[in-house]
């Protein structure tokens, strides 16, 4: 079996394979309607029972927009209207002092506000927002580790002031998507109210306000990109010298803006690994240390906590319309994947009335906590941490794919029983994650875009009626 699984992660690398970045398991095209059979309530009990030391993450989404980036499919609706953004923030803060009993039951780590675009609230909303945690658990500012928020360069631009206000609420770190500092690339990418001077100017607005911690990012693969136009982006970035840089391969999803052009799959491009190698060169030089495979930071100065985090295994409680929370008993919504701002409205009015329940997710057994930790967090595990899951009863689901892991190079295995990725698996991580990934799971994911696809008359026009690639690798291993 390990040998199998051996060739068939050396053929995947020999391949150029480049899935998208694990940043979840289950993923979010995984769930499905939970009719009712779990409440809010006892997931978070459930949850609770399987750890030793209980510890929370809190994500706030905000899903509101000035344009659609075209390779974006997360949670994101169209709209600066300020009497939504009102109603909105009412309805986000009910939805959290809601969640007080599950909040206070555990030690607070991160506070996240994520999109969307938050930075497009004014900072009465936020006031409003952080006024609220005061309320709900009113130590925060003691525990937490990072307060972050997701803003654009023309949102930093246009409201300097936000950034200065926040920053006096606690705001610890800002994720500015820049995506490359090549003009053309950032009309590509749909971002055309962002060009390089933008960039350049929100970069030195929050270097003025003295913001500790700017996370940025570069995308690999835009059409058009050549590999020196992705080194002049490389190394400019790395001459501004933000705290935090991730570096992603662009992977077009079938819900993705890019995806009306009837074209999106894996791609499988030994050439795209070099642009990694380059970045990952450039970056170690200029100081940063490589937090994940696609994140470099400043030692004691970068870093996405919360990331890093929820890879651990702590919880993550997310709030507001599109939010999903991930638990060790159920991955959930409480709306669908498909966002809209009628969906918006709903999630309003029900969060007004304290109506909120989950709707779609993933039920989590003993294997499946396994696997997401194995998918998630093979840079640093310590393997005896799932005992109490019962990995020893199934650890011939998973032995095979670490010793195969171990003999392309890509793991290591301490006497201790902690496995840690090489520098060759930190590239490849996302090769090997997938191994990791139930059958159950990997044909839910399919499912879910097959349909997608089915729908999409150009796309199949250009790839056929059933493409492959378009979810996952195809893999018998585990």
């Amino acid at each position: 079996m390990s040998s199998a699984i051996r060739d068939e992660l050396a053929r995947h690398i020999k391949q150029g394979v480049i899935p998208p970045f694990n940043y979840a398991y289950p993923s979010r095209s995984t769930y499905r309607p939970l009719n009712g059979s779990w409440n809010i309530r006892d997931i978070w009990a459930e949850d609770l029972k399987r750890h030793s030391v209980p510890e929370l993450n809190l994500y706030l989404h905000v899903p509101f927009c000035r344009y659609k980036c075209g390779f974006c499919n997360l949670y994101t609706v169209i709209s600066e209207d300020l009497d939504v953004y009102d109603a909105y923030t009412a309805a986000l803060c009910t939805q959290i002092r809601d969640h007080t009993e599950i909040i206070q039951s555990r030690r607070l780590r991160t506070i996240y506000i994520g999109g969307g675009t938050p930075s497009l609230l004014a900072p009465r909303h936020f006031e409003q927002i952080f006024a609220t945690l005061d309320e709900v658990y009113p130590n925060w500012r003691s525990t937490v580790e990072e307060v972050a928020i997701e803003a654009t360069p023309d949102s930093i631009v246009k409201e300097p002031g936000t950034l200065r206000d926040l920053m006096s609420m606690g705001l610890t770190r800002a994720n500015i998507g820049i995506q490359s500092l090549v003009p053309s690339e950032i009309r590509e990418a749909g971002r055309g109210q962002a060009n390089e001077q933008v960039i350049r100017r929100a970069i030195e607005i929050t270097r003025e306000e003295g913001l500790p911690n700017l996370s940025t990012d570069l995308i690999m693969g835009f059409a058009g990109q050549s590999p020196e136009s992705w080194k002049h982006s490389v190394d400019e970035l790395a001459a501004l010298a933000p705290e935090t840089i991730s570096t992603y391969f662009l992977t077009v999803r079938p819900d993705a803006w890019f995806s009306k052009t009837g074209a999106y799959q894996y791609m499988m491009s030994p050439d795209l690994y070099e642009r990694y190698d380059y970045a990952n060169a450039v970056f170690k030089e200029a100081g940063y240390i490589q937090e994940s495979n696609v994140r470099y930071k400043k030692l004691g100065r970068g870093g996405y906590q919360q990331k890093v985090l929820t890879f651990h295994g702590v919880p993550l409680l997310g709030l507001g319309a599109g939010a999903r929370s991930y638990s060790s008993a159920v991955d959930y919504m409480v709306g669908s994947v498909k966002p809209s701002l009628t969906e918006v409205g709903d999630y309003i009015s029900k969060a007004r009335d304290h109506e909120l329940t989950p709707v779609t997710g993933f039920v989590l057994d003993d294997e499946e906590i396994i696997r997401k930790r194995l998918v998630l967090d093979t840079f640093d595990l310590d393997l005896k941490e799932l005992d109490r899951f019962g990995y020893q009863e199934k650890a011939h689901l998973f032995e095979p794919v670490l010793e195969a892991a171990q003999d392309v190079g890509l793991l290591r295995r301490l006497p201790t029983d902690r496995i840690q990725l090489t520098p060759a698996g930190f590239k490849y991580r996302d090769v090997l994650s997938w191994m990791f990934f139930s059958d159950h799971v990997i044909a839910l994911d399919r499912e879910y875009y097959a349909g997608l696809h089915k729908s999409n008359k150009r796309a199949q026009k250009h790839m056929g009626s059933e493409p492959l690639s378009i979810s996952g690798l195809k893999t018998d291993a585990v």
